[in-house]
């Protein structure tokens, strides 16, 4: 059912490509990232050490993510590169669900205090937009993994040479 849904979305958007699709919600995903990161640094200056260190370890692994994951997407197009990229994404996908809701409640906490919490309001919801930008390139990706993979037929002679020396 993903691959029909995801496979009509890539003929609407994207001509038909899969690899298109993948590419673009990959770049959505970077945009958000550098966003995120801004508002990091936002947050590192004018709020505790709990939510600067909350804010700074998300940015670290979006930023983690975004270099492995562009590396992936560009050169290792193998099974157990693709399959650990896809758990990498949907563990950050739940990391910013969960991040989301911290942020709700830090909201809530400045509220109570008299304070405004419209920064943290902001920052839970670029969070669950993070989460459901995460989510659904997992689900994509998962949908479609098998056209991001190389086509070459690893017994081909003469394209992987042995580690030893034949004699």
């Amino acid at each position: 059912m993903m691959t029909s849904v995801t496979s009509a979305i890539a003929h609407k958007f994207c001509g038909g490509s899969s690899r298109r699709l993948i590419a673009g919600w990959w770049y959505s995903i970077l945009a958000m990232t550098g966003i995120l990161a801004l508002m990091s640094c936002v947050v590192m200056g004018s709020r505790s050490f709990a939510e600067a260190f909350v804010s700074f370890w998300s940015a670290a692994m979006l930023l983690g993510l975004s270099i492995g994951g562009t590396m992936i997407m560009r050169k290792f197009h193998n099974s157990m590169a693709v399959g650990f990229f896809m758990g990498g994404v949907l563990a950050m996908a739940q990391m910013f669900f969960f991040l989301s809701l911290i942020y709700t409640g830090y909201k809530f906490d400045e509220g109570k205090d008299g304070f405004s919490g419209a920064q943290e309001g902001f920052m839970s919801l670029l969070c669950l937009v993070e989460c459901i930008l995460l989510g659904s390139f997992a689900a994509i990706l998962g949908a479609h993994r098998s056209d991001l993979m190389d086509k070459s037929d690893p017994n081909t002679p003469g394209e992987y040479n042995t580690p030893y020396v034949q004699s």
